[in-house]
């Protein structure tokens, strides 16, 4: 098991720990992650201690058996992509983020496209610092699971404006062109539905 720690600059900057188990990441996982957290408002990452980058085989016995709720069915933790522990008296937050589960099914062509390689861990590790958010920083009476995906959303725009800040005239123009063709297809629907 390898194992990596950061070293922590800012009091509101997490640690990120690898602890793989017979499974080799691709090289630029870390790099990733520390480019996402940078655009996080370090006051919502506060009381965040650690942020583990593991895959299923590193887990104990006790959490392959745990299973938890997402949305309206159980799961089993292993399988998650990633999964968020709120403090509690003896520890700080955490987020552990599950690589292997993130990355099943992407092509490795695609971490080569610097636009497209951040997504799908993006929206995993903005989602669980979404659970962090609610839980210690900006309480929501709303569905544990809908407030995550909302801050995921914004942390994930905010990111993308942030990195790639070049492209969004073009991804505003075409954002624009998208939703007024479906304008367009429902007035058209709407129109001759009847003929």
């Amino acid at each position: 098991m390898s194992e990596k720690k950061k070293p922590q600059g800012v009091a509101s900057t997490p640690n990120i720990v690898e602890a793989y188990r017979d499974y080799i990441p691709p090289q630029c996982v870390l790099t990733m992650v520390e480019d996402l957290l940078k655009t996080v408002p370090p006051r919502y990452l506060l009381g965040l201690q650690t942020i583990t980058l593991t895959n299923q085989a590193a887990q104990p016995s006790k959490l392959k058996k745990q299973k938890v709720w997402s949305r309206n069915r159980k799961i089993k933790l292993v399988e998650a992509r990633g999964y968020y522990s709120p403090a509690n008296r003896a520890t700080r937050a955490t987020i552990s983020l599950h690589v292997d589960n993130i990355l099943k099914g992407m092509r490795p062509g695609n971490l080569r496209v610097p636009f497209v390689r951040y997504f799908p861990l993006a929206t995993v590790l903005y989602h669980e610092i979404g659970h962090h958010i609610h839980a210690e920083h900006i309480p929501i009476h709303d569905g544990k699971e809908n407030v995550a995906e909302d801050w995921s959303d914004k942390l994930l725009e905010q990111f993308y404006r942030t990195h790639y800040w070049y492209l969004m005239p073009l991804l505003t123009t075409l954002a624009f062109l998208i939703k007024l063709g479906r304008s367009v297809k429902t007035l058209y629907r709407r129109t001759f539905s009847g003929r």
